[in-house]
């Protein structure tokens, strides 16, 4: 059960106003919980991110959402939309991380940022400055100093060298602080800084925030601190806002994210035949041959012939599945090998995966058991496998 208790705080003679999420009554708790805190994107309030919240709730953290001041269309919070930009959302971000580390229940050691497009942003540029340890970014807004120059904002056009006082962007009016306090801003510089982990979620079909702006925060993140976990989940078909499905895959990759897990086999799928073979009156196995790749940073390759996706199904349901095949490739240390994979699922559809390599670089994953979640498409699947964050850092470090 999730437990709600509103709150309020201020940031300069503005009050924030938000929501905190635990799953245990606070007069009840035994230990201080980790704080995460979950940042809305541009128009939306906190009601948007609920969901995380809860989810994070759930994993034992004390979650807490907020309206930024002037950041909604409707929101709760104190604040003119003319008197918004990233850096005032900054500072909103900074008293709600000062009101949850204060409060008796909560670990002021222990903060992790998460934030939705221009939220996304914001947690990113204040993370440093927080000594958050952990950093989760959905479909975050990087590209916005670039629209800032372009003089094209959403839905707002204007000249750049001469930003007027005030402009529509859509149904929020917005003021010359909006693009003028990024307008010379280097969104990578400002946030590569920052040394703790870092996962990026985003779709390839975002059209408010191109993909690129994700990769491109990756790499950054990626070669600035070689100790920390830096990680991208890249899903297919996926626009600016996730639907269920894709919700239901970014809070997997969260919860590995959080466990200290990466991912470390990518198995793309087009399955090229079903074979239906009745077993009863009610049951039957469906055998689905499969072709495609398997890559990682850790191994890029092909999936070898005879590959197959088996059911066991029950009344057109399935009750158990196993994916077994071979691919062969490279590993990580440029050396030609095969990995062999075992992915197994029970009737809710949780996957687990064997892995078996006749590499040296990737000995470690030998019969390891390793959590794997199957991200379906129309024609086939994505299996993304993860093991020990540990573990890969290790073969990184001999192979480098």
């Amino acid at each position: 059960m999730i437990y709600t208790e509103t709150f309020s705080c201020m940031r300069d003679e503005l009050t924030i106003r938000g929501t905190m999420f635990t799953n245990v009554r606070p007069v009840e708790m035994t230990r201080p919980l980790p704080v995460a805190i979950v940042s809305h994107g541009f128009m939306a309030n906190q009601r948007s991110v609920k969901a995380y919240a809860e989810h994070l709730a759930g994993m034992g953290y004390a979650a807490f959402t907020f309206d930024f001041c002037g950041g909604c269309l409707r929101g709760t919070s104190e604040g003119k939309t003319t008197a918004m930009s990233v850096l005032t959302e900054k500072e909103d971000l900074k008293a709600v991380a000062r009101y949850a580390r204060s409060l008796v229940f909560t670990d002021p050691e222990d903060l992790l940022l998460m934030g939705c497009s221009q939220g996304g942003f914001v947690s990113a540029l204040t993370a440093e400055e927080l000594h958050a340890s952990k950093l989760i970014l959905f479909y975050p807004a990087f590209c916005i100093p670039d629209d800032a120059r372009r003089g094209s904002m959403m839905f707002a056009r204007f000249d750049p060298s001469a930003v007027p006082e005030t402009f529509k962007c859509g149904p929020m009016k917005l003021g010359r602080i909006y693009p003028e306090d990024v307008m010379d801003m280097d969104p990578y510089k400002e946030t590569v800084n920052y040394t703790g982990d870092v996962l990026i979620v985003h779709g390839t079909n975002d059209k408010i925030v191109d993909v690129s702006y994700a990769e491109q925060a990756y790499e950054a993140y990626k070669n600035a601190q070689s100790g920390r976990i830096a990680s991208l989940h890249i899903l297919r078909h996926a626009d600016h806002g996730f639907r269920k499905d894709e919700d239901r895959n970014a809070l997997y990759a969260v919860d590995r994210f959080i466990e200290r897990k990466q991912e470390i086999l990518t198995a793309d799928i087009e399955l090229t035949d079903k074979l239906l073979r009745k077993t009863g009156r009610v049951t039957a196995e469906l055998t689905m041959p499969f072709r495609g790749t398997a890559e990682s940073e850790l191994f890029r390759g092909m999936i070898n012939p005879g590959a197959a996706l088996v059911q066991d199904t029950k009344r057109g349901k399935p009750v158990q599945s196993r994916m077994d095949f071979y691919a062969q490739g490279q590993d990580c240390a440029g050396k030609n090998c095969e990995i062999r994979v075992i992915c197994t699922a029970d009737k809710d559809g949780k996957w687990k995966a064997v892995l078996t390599a006749d590499s040296e670089a990737l000995s470690f994953l030998n019969d390891t058991v390793c959590e794997a979640n199957a991200e379906y498409e129309r024609k086939g699947m994505r299996m993304r496998i993860y093991a020990s964050a540990q573990d890969c850092r290790k073969v990184a470090e001999k192979s480098a």
